[in-house]
């Protein structure tokens, strides 16, 4: 089975995230599972991922491994509404399995969802953050294959107003020259508007 047998609308991983409350409930966790959701599932929270693109393999989360019992039940989850087996993952949390350092990278903001689980604890990333993080990705794309990056950073950047190459530059500076080919493409973007419009 592929990766994109597995996407899912933000309606299929919002009633994946209560059956897995449920399911943590049972468990009796000394606190709550926290989640903070980076990349897709984010933007779709928001609703800023396009409508032809609303879709998802799983929910990125910035924070240490989760306990072999909570990642059992993520499993179980898994199985049970087909899901990608790791749908909700810290695969994005590298260098030594240390969350503070991903989010320090991306000058990382949380804000709390407001949806009622009595075990989970779901922040998203703030639009910045966000937007911070799809420039890293996207600088990567040509290496990573992800194709939905750059779209993603530009959907980002229309919804925060941002419509010009002198506004991305003033609002996402890169005063070391670290995201050369984000930067090329976001210009790239916005020149080609300007010449259409």
């Amino acid at each position: 089975m592929s990766h994109d047998d597995h996407k899912c609308s933000l309606a299929q991983l919002e009633r994946a995230l209560e059956v897995l409350d449920t399911k943590l409930k049972r468990l009796q966790l000394n606190a709550p599972v926290q989640i903070r959701a980076i990349g897709g599932f984010a933007l779709m929270k928001y609703g800023i991922r396009a409508a032809d693109r609303a879709f998802t393999v799983d929910i990125d989360s910035v924070t240490r491994d989760f306990a072999p019992e909570v990642m059992a039940a993520i499993h179980e989850v898994a199985d049970e509404l087909n899901l990608e087996r790791d749908w909700i993952n810290n695969d994005n949390v590298m260098d030594g399995g240390d969350p503070e350092l991903v989010a320090s990278m991306y000058q990382a903001r949380w804000i709390a969802d407001d949806t009622a689980y009595e075990c989970i604890e779901l922040q998203l990333a703030s639009i910045p953050t966000l937007t911070r993080a799809k420039i890293i990705a996207a600088d990567t794309a040509e290496f990573s294959g992800r194709a939905q990056d750059l779209p993603d950073l530009l959907e980002l950047l229309r919804f925060q107003g941002v419509t010009t190459a002198a506004r991305f530059d003033a609002a996402y500076p890169d005063p070391h020259e670290e995201y050369p080919a984000a930067r090329e493409a976001v210009h790239g973007h916005f020149a080609t508007h300007r010449a259409a419009a």
